[in-house]
């Protein structure tokens, strides 16, 4: 009883973003990596976090993530997903989950994207979101979507655009709590083949605007140095990632100044395969 209430007095004094929907962050030990820049990288977790950004993918691939927030179970974020390329475009679906047995948030989601030549990229997700409560509460559930595109300036600038839950849904409460509408749009710019630059802002309309930051450098063949920042809430970020033939491996943590550390560890299989002919 003393541990279930220490750890509600620490979501609803400290972190007002666990509250309104903390499922909603991005995912991935790369994108944590990197100040949690998403929305113009090109990667698996993409399936989390912009649709866009998994157009170009050509194998199937499986990847679970968790992150331990503030080195706290009960606030932890568990995630999978799964990539399976067509012919027409690529296909994902995702699953995450946060919290725990008295309270966790869900959402499942179902993505679609595509090229649309050699410098566009477009994608729409269908998700699912429910909340479950200890038994005093009501269990709540509601569906929505989200769209990205990428564009590819050149071979090494990339602008991205994200929106999640532009039809502004809300649940079925007392109070019609909304699940926020969350937009994003940011840059990626290789210096070269081994150093990234990433940045983005992002505006969610029931908090505060938001700003990241993220370097990725290739310290040696196949292992990736990476580092970060992002502005409210302040965290430092710092991770390595390691990619060994169909295995990608990484690891990340985060520091807030005033909550301490957080951890996540992602990995992704990739199997070797031809586009499927639909």
């Amino acid at each position: 009883m003393k541990a279930t209430l220490f750890i509600g007095l620490f979501i609803l004094i400290f972190s007002h973003q666990v509250l309104a929907f903390g499922i909603l962050q991005p995912n991935g030990g790369r994108t944590t990596s990197l100040g949690n820049c998403s929305v113009a990288l090109n990667d698996f977790w993409s399936c989390h976090n912009t649709p866009a950004g998994f157009a170009s993918m050509k194998e199937i691939s499986i990847g679970i993530s968790y992150h331990n927030k503030f080195m706290m179970k009960e606030l932890g974020y568990k995630n999978a997903g799964i990539l399976f390329p067509l012919n027409l475009g690529v296909i994902g679906v995702s699953f995450s989950q946060f919290g725990y047995n008295l309270y966790n948030e869900n959402i499942i989601g179902l993505g679609f994207a595509r090229n649309f030549g050699d410098k566009l990229r477009i994608g729409i997700k269908l998700d699912y979101l429910f909340f479950n409560f200890s038994d005093e509460y009501e269990d709540q559930s509601v569906p929505t979507f989200e769209l990205g595109l990428q564009y590819q300036i050149n071979e090494s600038l990339c602008l991205g655009a994200y929106i999640f839950n532009p039809i502004n849904v809300k649940l079925k409460t007392i109070n019609r709590d909304k699940i926020p509408v969350i937009m994003r749009l940011g840059l990626s710019y290789y210096l070269n083949e081994a150093f990234l630059i990433t940045s983005e802002i992002e505006e969610n309309f029931e908090y505060d605007f938001s700003y990241r930051f993220g370097l990725e450098y290739e310290i040696y063949k196949n292992i990736l140095l990476r580092s970060g920042f992002q502005f409210n809430p302040g965290l430092f970020t710092f991770g390595i990632g390691y990619n060994y033939h169909k295995y990608i491996i990484d690891i990340c943590a985060q520091m807030n100044q005033t909550l301490g550390a957080s951890l996540n560890c992602s990995f992704i299989f990739k199997i070797k395969s031809r586009r499927a002919a639909i």
